[in-house]
């Protein structure tokens, strides 16, 4: 579904960011994929704890990042990196309980949080973190 299709368009202008965006989306298409079919709660579930420790180490390492440089931002992005880890953990439980419909709720938020957030939130720390980085180049020079 190309709801979950990355494209250049989502671009941070941070190669291994925008590796990690791809990554997350393949896995949510997938995980669309699946849930669309019908998926019972035995597939969906692997799908999502996968989805969920690719999100915390992808969370982690932009984390990483904003605290190095010193990002003014980093407890607004963080909070809404917390909002995705309580879902998904949130909807794992509920589809564990046999409440399937509760993937397809989570990829409902997941589909506009994911593109805003790319777009947005995280188009803006690769400005900082590029721009941080070229003004220490600067001044070592």
């Amino acid at each position: 579904m190309s709801l979950f299709k990355w494209s250049k368009g989502h671009s941070v202008y941070l190669p291994e960011i925008d590796a990690e965006h791809r990554n997350l989306c393949q896995m949510a298409a997938e995980l669309h994929k699946i849930a669309l079919a019908g998926g019972k709660s035995e597939q969906l579930k692997p799908i999502l704890l996968n989805l969920l420790e690719a999100a915390d180490e992808h969370f982690r390492h932009e984390e990483r990042l904003m605290k190095v440089v010193h990002y003014s931002a980093f407890e607004w992005h963080k909070r809404q990196h917390d909002t995705v880890r309580k879902r998904l953990r949130q909807t794992i439980k509920r589809v564990e309980a046999g409440e399937t419909e509760a993937c397809t709720d989570f990829l409902k938020f997941l589909g506009t949080w994911l593109v805003d957030h790319m777009t947005v939130t995280d188009r803006m720390m690769g400005a900082f973190i590029r721009n941080y980085l070229r003004f220490n180049t600067a001044l070592a020079s």
